[in-house]
């Protein structure tokens, strides 16, 4: 293994994150590894949760991969990809609510994030019912949902306004 200095670890952490997204997580980790032991993880947060996501598949270490991909997301919050490696994380170690609650609130703010996106569909994600208190198969929360639905365009269809 090489010994990076500034700047010349980029290329490794590209291919590195690329390959990680793709789901080649044994392939990625060595890439990780090898950067991430010689540049400090604020330098380079780029694969920071990609490296946690890859520790944790790879490894098992589950717990340290929680820590980094969290680490990603304070040192870069505007990364929507470190956010979706959190949510992923929070799956592998089966906790639906907490991956749903993490991705519906950063969803807020990054709302057309293709990585965040991309994990939506990943983790079947579903709106929650409408009426909460009803099952999702409630044939009265079927009925409201739709209806709901269908008032919330009209409205917006009437509140645009008339170019004359």
């Amino acid at each position: 293994m090489m010994a990076y200095t500034q700047g010349d670890y980029s290329q490794t952490l590209n291919l590195a994150v690329a390959a990680a997204e793709r789901g080649e997580y044994a392939a990625a980790l060595p890439m990780l590894q090898s950067v991430y032991r010689d540049v400090a993880p604020e330098n380079a947060p780029l694969g920071l949760s990609a490296y946690g996501l890859c520790l944790a598949r790879v490894e098992g270490k589950r717990s340290l991969g929680m820590e980094l991909c969290q680490r990603a997301t304070q040192i870069a919050p505007d990364d929507g990809r470190h956010w979706a490696n959190l949510v992923r994380m929070y799956v592998l170690v089966r906790n639906r609510r907490k991956a749903v609650e993490t991705l519906d609130d950063i969803l807020r703010r990054l709302r057309q994030n293709p990585a965040l996106l991309r994990v939506r569909t990943e983790i079947g994600y579903r709106e929650t019912t409408s009426l909460r208190f009803l099952s999702r198969t409630n044939p009265l929360n079927k009925l409201y949902s739709r209806t709901a639905g269908n008032l919330k365009r009209i409205v917006r269809t009437r509140r645009r306004p008339r170019h004359a």
